[in-house]
């Protein structure tokens, strides 16, 4: 699937970090032996308003804040579109770290359309997103095949969820037009709608569990399983996807396993950050493991990486994750 470009809108407040930083930097005396390398400010484009990106973003960078004073890494978490824009944002040097889809990235490092696609590099593994296809009951769709009377949601260009509904749409050689509706709102805006009755399907891509699906189970949500011959084409289209599933009674005694595809997420940077930097981020996030996973509930599927994920993954590993993962294992 082509990556959507999206305008980067990231830059006026980039400067204005930047200004404050150099600001604040000057005005306090450099502590003795402090190690020279560049990148102390990392602005991590997170996801939009309403996603599980923005929490864990948060989260992510109150950790590397809670240290900085030894570790001289500071974290500002930057709202974006999402993936694809993260993506597109640290290859053209607009940020230093970046949360996406694992699928995403692979095909944005693989890619000759993306200018700096080539230098992108695996920080971490973040959490595991199942795709969530839901419907209004009073909508009377019961099945994915009926979702073409409904008016849907695919979501806003950028974000990973939008590119997994068009891989759904895709499989099951849908267009825009086949619908009753379509919507291309933000999750702020389409569990409004959908309570509303506006919207009758919606496509999203969270952790569990979720207060934005708790929401839309008390609008009278139901989720739809991804029949095996649409994941059998999904999978074809797309190798990074794995075979998930939504736990029954997570959101109420009433609600059903679901059966569905999902990604990885990964926490991602450039080749060309510093790779201390890189390194004292890599080992702070490993040595919090349990205690993110305690405060943040979007990564409870968080896994440390092991030597023998190297070779698997979308991007490689930057040298400075490298090093870290070598020390911790050693």
């Amino acid at each position: 699937m082509k990556i959507i470009r999206t305008r980067c809108s990231l830059l006026p407040l980039i400067g204005l970090l930047l200004g404050l930083f150099t600001i604040c930097a000057a005005a306090q005396a450099q502590p003795s032996g402090m190690d020279d390398f560049h990148d102390k400010l990392m602005l991590l484009g997170t996801g939009p308003e309403g996603g599980s990106f923005g929490p864990i973003g948060d989260t992510l960078c109150d950790a590397m804040n809670a240290v900085r004073r030894t570790s001289h890494v500071r974290c500002v978490p930057v709202q974006s579109a999402g993936s694809v824009f993260n993506i597109y944002a640290l290859a053209n040097g607009s940020l230093q770290l970046g949360m996406g889809q694992e699928d995403l990235l692979a095909q944005a490092y693989g890619s000759s359309e993306i200018k700096g696609g080539a230098q992108l590099r695996t920080v971490a593994l973040m959490h595991n997103s199942p795709i969530g296809i839901m419907v209004r009951k009073a909508s009377g769709i019961t099945e994915l095949n009926q979702i073409r009377r409904g008016v849907v949601n695919i979501g806003n260009k950028g974000a990973g969820y939008n590119a997994n509904a068009l891989a759904v749409l895709k499989a099951m050689n849908l267009r825009e037009s086949d619908f009753g509706g379509v919507t291309f709102l933000r999750p702020s805006a389409f569990v409004q709608a959908f309570c509303d009755g506006k919207v009758d399907v919606i496509f999203n891509a969270l952790a569990h569990p979720s207060a934005q699906y708790r929401q839309l189970r008390a609008c009278g949500g139901e989720f739809l399983d991804i029949p095996p011959d649409i994941m059998k084409q999904m999978v074809q289209e797309n190798t990074w996807l794995r075979p998930m599933t939504i736990p029954a009674a997570i959101y109420d005694a009433d609600q059903k396993e679901v059966k569905t595809l999902g990604v990885r997420n990964l926490l991602f940077t450039d080749a060309g950050i510093d790779e201390e930097a890189i390194f004292r981020v890599a080992t702070l996030l490993a040595s919090q493991h349990k205690n993110l996973q305690a405060r943040q509930s979007n990564l409870s599927s968080m896994a440390l990486l092991e030597e023998g994920d190297v070779d698997r993954l979308a991007a490689p590993l930057h040298p400075g994750a490298l090093r870290a993962l070598r020390r911790r294992v050693q």
